[in-house]
């Protein structure tokens, strides 16, 4: 077991980066990403390390399969669009640029069934997609104002159309039918046409807001401000799942488990409870 402390500054994500083994990444700062570090351990489990990766004015983080790390940082004038690539024991390998869309980027993923892809959503209510290899930005496509501030949890491809998954921080409650917390948008890319699927909406007469949600496979969660952990079964099309609150705290995030069926939900004070789905 390895721990690291952070005393000045708060982690506000953990950033897995598949296929390195003995290394996570972790953004930190306190309304904003301002650091992103690496915590490496030995293969041999006698030490352990951190290592400052990029700092400044961060947008957006996440681990790629091949041991890549996407980051946005900067402003519109000087925005910084980059990949950096790990050697296997988790040391830093090369670093890439990717074309910036001279918009501010909310999240990215990587798109599902066509390699070498990435997607990013702005806060100007656009999905850019980049080619990996090249850098290049392919495209830029508006996806209308029902889809303001939306953040993008997982991109699939099917039949030469996009499937995205979205999360809507800013939704408001809809009557009668629950306020939406996620939606599955296509796209097509050629057209840049796009059309909502579904909306997954909360049960109604919950309490709290949403705060944060998270998606693996077909399931979808979310976590309410009051504590109330729902899930979704994505290609039903319903709320399957309520966990209620446990602790009357400030909640910080919901992350579904690599690897099996665990949720895992924290809290501000550093608390993080387990749930096994079945």
């Amino acid at each position: 077991m390895y721990s690291w402390h952070f005393t000045e500054v708060p982690v506000l994500q953990i950033v897995p980066v598949p296929d390195v083994c003995n290394l996570v990444c972790v953004a930190l700062g306190n309304l904003e990403i301002r650091e992103i570090r690496a915590l490496l351990c030995s293969s041999d489990g006698a030490s352990e390390k951190q290592v400052l990766l990029t700092s400044g004015n961060i947008q957006a983080v996440l681990g790629l399969t091949k041991r890549r790390l996407v980051s946005s940082s900067g402003t519109l004038c000087d925005q910084r669009v980059e990949i950096m690539t790990f050697a296997e024991d988790g040391g830093s390998k090369e670093k890439q640029l990717l074309t910036a869309p001279q918009e501010t980027l909310l999240t990215f993923a990587e798109v599902q069934g066509v390699q070498e892809a990435l997607l990013g959503t702005t806060v100007m209510n656009s999905i850019v997609i980049w080619n990996l290899k090249t850098g290049q930005l392919l495209k830029k496509m508006q996806i209308g104002d029902s889809c303001q501030a939306s953040v993008c949890h997982k991109a699939y491809s099917e039949m030469g159309l996009l499937f995205v998954v979205l999360s809507h921080p800013c939704a408001q409650e809809s009557e009668p039918s629950g306020s939406p917390v996620f939606q599955l948008l296509a796209v097509n890319p050629k057209t840049t046409l796009s059309v909502g699927v579904m909306l997954y909406r909360l049960p109604h007469g919950q309490a709290g807001r949403f705060l944060e949600g998270d998606v693996k496979g077909n399931f979808a969660a979310a976590v309410l401000t009051s504590g109330t952990i729902a899930i979704w079964d994505l290609l039903l099309g319903q709320c399957t799942v309520l966990l209620p609150p446990i602790s009357d705290q400030n909640w910080s995030f919901v992350k579904w488990s690599g690897a099996d069926s665990h949720l895992l939900a924290g809290q501000k004070d550093g608390n993080i409870f387990v749930y096994l789905i079945s």
